[in-house]
Parts: structure tokens; sequence; C-alpha cells
């Protein structure tokens, strides 16, 4: 990174300025020269003076990183966050590659909105990845964007500081932690801002259902839907229907489901991205292979949705469940033990979905003969569904787990 009198000698000679043009009548060609090569330090009144010879101001000598190198690395920062998909581990590996752009940089970074951005992602991407220490930048950013005076941004933090509970499994913790950080939020802007209210609404709804209040989430979910209708704003509206219409199915509440599902298909047609119609697609696969065993069905919706969806642990884990379905078993296993489950996967709803790979396969390896093999996997499924709440996954890995004990045992 270039020094204070290096960053002076390179803004000179990009302007096209011999060092007597710079040094005017204030200062001399000598001393100048001294300063460009770190001989001598200027003072404030010189900086200024210098600075205001060469058009810019002062702050952006003294910072380690000029305006333009700073934004230029926001920017290049900004577009590898947008292009991180993929699996778990393709994620994974994105988020190491931002960790280590923005490394080299952390401690120079000067007090500016983009280092607090820059910080915020790296604080993200550390903590996700756990190769660096995630918290003193994440701290940097805070305190940055609080000077500043951005509440949306401090707002952003709230809530990925309460999310980190959450990954942990500590769902109490991070309602009440979100809870409070709303609370300090509104009291601080007053009222939020429209797309942040949607933010806090969105995820504590989702903190409630993790809860087991299916009560305050419902609510939180349908009021977040009007108020997004109200005042015809659209952020979080996909999100907010695919949770509302997998809620519902969880629920048994069929007409409220397909209404959810069909907005989500309206969305897709308005906002004319097929991803979301995709999301649609996967809610009623879902429904098909679990709740009403219409394997063939679902079997041809999957097929269509892998062409519009890049999810490949969905894709295996509801396929294996159709071809188990279908009576084509060793192509269910072969699905299964392909199968990874996101690590970024933490809702109990979405675990113990997953969970039920592990009852399929016992139920598999029943049907091979395999009674010890059998045996491990419905273990594997009961241990893992013990902590969830009681929805069907947890009824059906319960009753296999009986079903392989009680003929293994015989």
């Amino acid at each position: 990174m270039a020094s204070l009198g290096e960053r002076i000698k390179q803004i000179r000679k990009q302007q096209g300025l011999t060092l007597q043009a710079l040094a005017g009548d204030q200062l001399s060609k000598g001393m100048l020269s001294l300063i460009e090569n770190n001989k001598a330090n200027p003072s404030m009144e010189s900086l200024a003076y210098i600075a205001e010879r060469l058009g810019i101001e002062r702050n952006e000598l003294l910072q380690e990183m000029p305006t333009a190198e700073l934004r230029a690395l926001l920017d290049e920062i900004e577009e590898k966050r947008r292009n991180v998909s993929g699996t778990s581990d393709e994620m994974m590996s994105g988020y190491e590659e931002i960790a280590e752009r923005i490394h080299p940089y952390v401690e120079k970074l000067p007090f500016r909105y983009e280092s607090a951005r820059l910080l915020e992602i790296y604080s993200r991407c550390c903590y996700h990845t756990k190769r660096y220490d995630w918290k003193p930048a994440f701290d940097r950013a805070e305190a940055i964007y609080e000077q500043l005076h951005l509440i949306n941004s401090v707002a952003d933090l709230h809530m990925f500081r309460a999310l980190m509970k959450f990954t942990e499994h500590q769902y109490t913790e991070a309602l009440a932690s979100l809870q409070a950080s709303r609370k300090t939020i509104e009291e601080q802007s007053g009222v939020l801002d429209p797309l942040k209210k949607l933010d806090f609404d969105y995820y504590e709804s989702i903190l409630y259902s993790a809860t087991g209040d299916q009560k305050n989430a419902r609510r939180l979910m349908e009021e977040a839907i009007e108020y997004s209708k109200k005042h015809q704003i659209f952020y979080q509206i996909n999100a907010l229907y695919r949770l509302a219409g997998f809620e519902a199915l969880l629920a048994g509440d069929l007409e409220r489901k397909d209404y959810y599902v069909g907005k989500l298909k309206l969305f897709a047609e308005f906002s004319e991205d097929p991803e979301i119609a995709a999301y649609a697609t996967a809610i009623e696969i879902h429904y098909l292979n679990s709740f009403t065993h219409e394997y063939e069905k679902a079997d041809r919706l999957l097929e269509e949705m892998r062409l519009l969806l890049d999810e490949e642990d969905f894709y295996l884990l509801e396929k294996g469940k159709a071809l188990y379905g279908m009576g084509r078993i060793e192509e269910a296993l072969d699905c299964f033990n392909q199968h990874r489950m996101n690590r970024f996967i933490h809702h109990p709803y979405d675990l113990s979905m997953h969970y039920e790979k592990e009852a399929y396969m016992a139920l598999i390896y029943e049907q091979l003969g395999d009674h010890e093999q059998a045996k491990i996997y419905a273990q594997q499924a009961k241990e893992l569904i013990e902590p969830m709440p009681a929805l069907p996954y947890k009824q059906f890995i319960l009753e296999t787990h009986r079903k392989i004990f009680g003929k293994a045992d015989r």
C-alpha cells in the first residue's frame, strides 16, 4: 500500500505537475521532495495546502487507500458476493475467495462507508468459513455505520448477529436477540424503513416457527404480505409466499397452501423469473412425495424443476423418495448416497425434512435384506429427529425405527 509521500508523488505526476509547480509559494521544492520520499512529515497546514493544490480533499491523502481504489475494491467484492451460489461447498469456496481478497486491506481501511461495507462482507464471510477472526471487523463496521448514522446498515448487522444464534440452533435466543435489536432500531429511527420492516418481519416469523410458535409465525407472515401489497413493495414477497405456502402445507391447510403457491406462480409471471416458479413447483413436489404419495407425478415435476432451479440437495432427496415410492429402490439408494445436506440449512422444518433420508435408507436396506445396515440408519434417523418439533417427518422416522427394530430383533 502506498505511503503518504508516495501518494502525493503519484497524484502530482498523474496531473503533470513538477515539484516546483506543486510547491507553489508556500512550500519549498526541497521540502516537498523530502515529503514525497518519506524523509519528512508535513504539518496539517502543509498537507491541506498540498491537497488544495492537487484539487482533492485532505482526507484522501491521509487515508491509507485512495477513494478510487477503495470504491473499485468494493465494486469488485459486491460482484463476487452476488455470484456466490450453488452447492454449500461452492458457496463456502466463494466466501473464502472474498475473505482472502479483502484480508490484506482490513487494517488499512479508512473511515468511510465503503470501508464499513467491506468490513461487513468480510466479517460475514469469515464467520461462515472460520478462516479469520470475524468479530473485530464486524465491530468496526458497526461503529462506522453508527457514526455515519446509517441506521439501515446497523439494522442489517443486528439481524446478522441474531441469525448467528439461529445457525447454532439457539432458536429462542436468536428470537430474543432479533426482537431486542428491532426495538433498539425503532427507538433510534422512530419509524422503520419499509424494507427493514419487511426484513425484521420475515426473520422474526422464521424464528417464531423455529421455536414452535406457529400462531405468531403465521401472524407476522400475513402482516408482512398485507403490508407489501398495501404499499406496493415487492421486496421479500417471493420469500414470504414460499414461507407461507410451506407453513400452510405443514399445518394441513391445503386451501391456504394452494393460495400461496398460486400467488408465487403469479409473482413469477409478473417478475418474469422462472426460478420463482420453480420454487412453487418444489413445494408441490414435496407435497406429492411426503403427503399424498403421488410419486410418478412428483418425479415428472422434479425433472421439470431441475432445468430451472440449481438445488441439487433438494433434487436428490426428493428424487430418492419418488424412486423409492415407485419401487425402484436401488436407484433411490443411489440418489440418497449422492445427497449432501446443504450446510446452510438450520431451520427445524428443513432439518427434519432432510433427516427423512436416513429413514428411507433404512427401509431400502431392510428390503435388500441387510438388517444390520437398516438398523444403523434407522437409529441415526431417530437420534437426529428427536430434538425436532412434532411434524409429520418425525412421525414417519419414529415409525420407521419401530418397524426396523421390531423386524430385526425378532
